[in-house]
């Protein structure tokens, strides 16, 4: 394994990191940024990129996904009923956001489970502009700086350690392929036929 990840080439991780921390980065729940990550940091340990160019481009596609998930929210909420964009700018959920906005923006950009629904409720509250890019890049620098330098300094220990184990992990990882598939099957045998 460590083999296959020293001859890949660097600019294609590099966009795998960019593209998969852009649609992270917009809030999209399960996208597996980190694998591309780990692939860069032996790549790095190869000398085949540097840290600071795995932190720039993960850092650009979480900030820049961000950015596109606060103006998806701003723009989608103009086409929701009136009802529902008086519930999103509610008064007091928008002075929440005026008071802690800066700080729940760059936590979320690392705590998944706040990713989403900040950066859509910071477009859909109208959270001033200005302010949500300079803390979504503050957010995006300290999320992928922290990891990227950590996986750097640990990954190869752990890719290492998968590659001494991979013959113990086949039999869990085929039983958890199988079970997702079981899983497909069923809902699209059990759920109606659309039309």
């Amino acid at each position: 394994m460590i083999a296959w990840l020293d001859s890949l080439s660097a600019f294609w991780l590099h966009m795998a990191s960019f593209i998969l921390m852009f649609l992270e980065g917009m809030g999209i729940p399960g996208i597996p940024g980190i694998l591309p990550m780990l692939a860069l940091a032996e790549s790095i340990h190869a000398k085949h990129t540097t840290l600071l160019e795995a932190i720039i481009w993960g850092t650009a596609g979480n900030w820049l996904g961000s950015l596109a998930g606060y103006q998806v929210a701003h723009l989608a909420l103009k086409k929701l009923p009136l009802h529902w964009q008086e519930t999103a700018r509610n008064p007091r959920a928008v002075s929440l956001m005026q008071r802690v906005g800066g700080l729940a923006v760059i936590v979320s950009r690392t705590v998944g489970s706040l990713r989403t629904p900040v950066t859509l409720y910071a477009g859909a509250s109208q959270y001033p502009w200005r302010s949500y890019i300079v803390y979504s890049f503050l957010g995006a620098l300290l999320h992928v700086g922290v990891w990227q330098t950590l996986l750097w300094a640990y990954g190869p220990a752990i890719l290492q350690q998968l590659e001494r184990r991979q013959h113990e992990l086949l039999p869990y990882v085929l039983a958890a392929a199988a079970v997702a598939l079981l899983i497909w099957l069923w809902r699209k045998k059990t759920l109606p036929a659309k039309g």
